[in-house]
This record gives structure tokens, C-alpha cells and sequence, in this order.
């Protein structure tokens, strides 16, 4: 149950949005699809890992249980989640991801420790500076929206994430 009275016993993001704020939700969705579906070397598929496993970091089940869903859906293999979040290198997911993905996990759990050594491992990754770029926004998208389903207390509903999982284009 949400901690506002306000929202509705099954409130989600759209419907917390829409009670307390719609234009920032218009905002937030142009800058969420400006990079979540924009194609280069991190795939949608990518993105939504990286999403679901900033979310699985923070221990927002909410955010974890979409966004693993819609990583799914967009082809990256279920089992992967578990094991990444013991370890990185003990992983089902590509070489090249690894390091991006220890970038990611220092920058959700403790961002002041971030080296120039981890920014050099992910670009002799051969990741290019667009698709680093675009990592690290999505750990900051995701760690905003994990604090906000947090802080209102929002409750996953796997019935109705299931079929969000399905839909979500954010705006488009």
C-alpha cells in the first residue's frame, strides 16, 4: 500500500505521476526514450539489464520486476539476473558487458569510489563514448525512479507488471 493517501491501493508510476505531477511524467518520458530505444551498441535489450539491474542493487522490486520483465521481452535470457547480482564476473552475459556493467554496480552502490581505471576498462571494452554515456544515464534514470517508488511506497502487482512489461515505450 502506498504511504500517500491520495494514490490507490495498486497505484504505479503512471498513476503517481498523474496525480502529483503530469508534466514532469511528459518530461521524464521524452528523456527516457530519447535513450532507452535509441539503437547503437547497448541494444534496448541492454538497457533494460542495466535498468532491472540498478533496480535488483537498489532493492527496488517494483522497478526490478518490469524492467527485468521488459528485458526479457526484448530477448535477454531470464536466468541472467540472479547470478549478476552475487558478481559480474560470475555472469551469464557478454565479456564485453562486464566491465560496463562493474561501472554500473560502483556507481549505484557507492558513485564516490568511480576511478578513471573503471572508465578505462569499459572504453578498452571497446565501448564507444556514446554508449558509455548512455549506461550511465540509465543507472541515474533508474536509481532516480528506484527512490521514487521507494519513497511513495509503491507495491508490485506482478499481474499488471507483467502486462506493463509488455507495453512499455515510454511515451512513444
Amino acid at each position: 500500500m502506498p504511504f500517500f493517501p491520495s494514490l490507490p491501493e495498486d497505484a504505479g508510476v503512471r498513476k503517481l505521476w498523474e496525480v502529483f505531477n503530469p508534466e514532469a511524467h511528459k518530461g521524464l518520458q521524452l528523456f527516457s526514450r530519447a535513450f532507452m530505444r535509441r539503437e547503437g551498441q547497448l541494444t534496448a535489450a541492454d538497457k533494460e539489464m542495466i535498468a532491472a539491474y540498478v533496480s535488483q542493487l537498489n532493492d527496488s522490486e517494483y522497478c526490478f520486476a518490469g524492467h527485468s520483465r521488459v528485458a526479457v521481452n526484448l530477448g535477454t535470457d531470464p536466468a541472467v539476473f540472479e547470478p549478476l547480482a552475487e558478481s559480474v564476473d560470475g555472469a551469464p552475459v557478454r565479456e564485453e558487458l562486464k566491465p560496463l556493467l562493474k561501472f554500473v554496480r560502483i556507481l549505484t552502490l557507492t558513485p564516490s569510489r568511480i576511478t578513471k581505471r573503471d572508465a578505462d576498462a569499459v572504453l578498452s571494452a571497446g565501448w564507444d563514448e556514446q554508449s558509455f554515456h548512455e549506461a550511465i544515464i540509465v543507472c541515474a534514470r533508474f536509481s532516480m525512479m528506484n527512490r521514487i517508488t521507494l519513497g511513495h511506497g509503491l507495491v508490485v502487482d506482478e499481474e499488471r507488471r507483467a502486462g506493463d512489461a509488455l507495453n512499455m515505450n515510454y511515451g512513444a
